[in-house]
């Protein structure tokens, strides 16, 4: 499954795969703590043509090899579905890798995900430095399957809605 994402704003972030090797100044290159941000950008913003819950399009953060401009469209393959708590209030995230870039090839899998660093408190951290505004929490997580469900549920709500699909 493919879909169009919307970028609103990019951050940097310390996802990346295990070099094996520590960088150039002797510290790991994506340590907890580490003051460099040596990981993949990472953006936020929404699924085209989607239809969420609280009458949004459907939430995404999207794993980058290059930073994103504001209102930026890309085109993205779900390899996550994140289920997140803003100040208290449950909503849904999904993650996504552009589609057709061979450095996200080998990210189809939560598993695989996480083998990035990229585990609940880290991408708390992260969704809290792109809406600093609110309090963010991780309260689990699940694959590209539930991720592709989502958009499939809230794309069809959008279709109920609209009438049709653009």
């Amino acid at each position: 499954m493919e879909v169009t994402v919307a970028v609103a704003a990019t951050v940097g972030s310390p996802f990346a795969p295990d070099a094996g090797w520590d960088g150039p100044d002797g510290d790991d290159l994506v340590c907890e703590g580490s003051t460099r941000v040596t990981g993949y950008p990472v953006g936020a913003g929404w699924a085209g043509d989607t239809l969420a819950d609280d009458g949004d399009p459907t939430a995404v953060l999207l794993l980058m090899e290059e930073p994103a401009l504001p209102g930026q469209s890309v085109r993205a393959r779900p390899v996550a579905l994140l289920h997140t708590l803003v100040d208290g209030q449950p909503r849904a995230e999904v993650i996504c890798v552009p589609a057709h870039d061979a450095n996200f090839g080998a990210l189809t899998s939560l598993e695989a995900l996480r083998s990035w660093h990229a585990d609940e408190d880290t991408l708390a951290a992260v969704l809290h430095r792109l809406d600093p505004a609110h309090h963010w929490q991780v309260a689990g997580s699940e694959g590209p399957a539930a991720a592709e469900a989502v958009l499939a549920e809230t794309r069809n709500a959008y279709e109920r809605l609209t009438g049709c699909l653009e």
